[in-house]
C-alpha cells in the first residue's frame, strides 16, 4: 500500500513538473510573435528575411548532445522554469532538494528530482511508468514539433545521488498503452 500511495505521490509531482515547464514555452512563444508582429511593414520585410535565415540555420545547428539548436533551447527554456516548479512542487514540505531539467542524447529530456530526505522504499518502475505514460504525453505531443522521436526519462534520486527510479516514456509506449486501453 505504501508503494502505491507513494507512486501515486511521484506521479502527481511529475504532472505538476511537467505542465509548468510547457505551459511556461508557449507563452515564451506566443509572445515573442506577438511582439515580433507589431513591427511596422518595412520593419517586417527585412526582419523577415532576417529572421527566416536565423530560423533556418537554427534548426540546422546541433546542440552538443546532437540535438538541434531549437531543442536545446526547449530546454533551455524549461530550465529557466525550474525556481517557479521547485517552488510549487515543494510549497512548505521541501520535499525535493534539487530538481533538474536536462537535454539528453537522441532528443531526450531528462527530469531529475532528488529528495531531500532519503527514500527507503523499492519502487516498482513499470508501475510507475503506467501511471506516468498519460501525464507525459501532452508535453510529447507539443515538443514532437521540435524533436519528433522525442522522449522522456524521469529519474528519482536520493540526496545521497543513489537511484531509486529511472523510467523513460518514449512515443511507442504511449501508443501501447492506448492499443492496451482499447482492447
Amino acid at each position: 500500500m505504501k508503494n502505491k500511495f507513494f507512486i501515486a505521490f511521484l506521479s502527481v509531482f511529475f504532472l505538476f513538473g511537467l505542465t509548468a515547464c510547457s505551459n511556461d514555452k508557449a507563452k515564451d512563444t506566443a509572445s515573442s510573435s506577438s511582439s515580433s508582429s507589431t513591427s511596422s511593414s518595412s520593419a517586417k520585410s527585412s526582419s523577415s528575411k532576417a529572421s527566416s535565415t536565423s530560423k533556418n540555420s537554427l534548426s540546422r545547428a546541433k546542440s552538443t548532445k546532437g540535438n538541434s539548436a531549437n531543442f536545446a533551447l526547449m530546454i533551455k527554456t524549461a530550465q529557466s522554469q525550474i525556481p517557479a516548479l521547485k517552488a510549487q512542487l515543494n510549497g512548505e514540505n521541501d520535499t525535493f532538494k534539487d530538481i533538474a531539467i536536462d537535454e539528453g542524447e537522441d532528443s531526450t529530456i531528462i527530469y531529475t528530482y532528488t529528495f531531500s530526505q532519503p527514500q527507503n522504499i523499492d519502487l516498482d518502475n513499470e508501475a510507475l511508468k503506467q501511471v506516468l505514460i498519460p501525464e507525459v504525453e501532452p508535453l510529447l505531443n507539443k515538443a514532437k514539433a521540435i524533436a519528433p522521436d522525442v522522449k522522456v526519462l524521469a529519474k528519482y534520486d536520493n540526496p545521497d545521488g543513489s537511484n531509486l527510479a529511472t523510467i523513460s516514456v518514449t512515443q511507442a509506449d504511449i501508443e501501447a498503452a492506448k492499443a492496451t486501453t482499447q482492447e
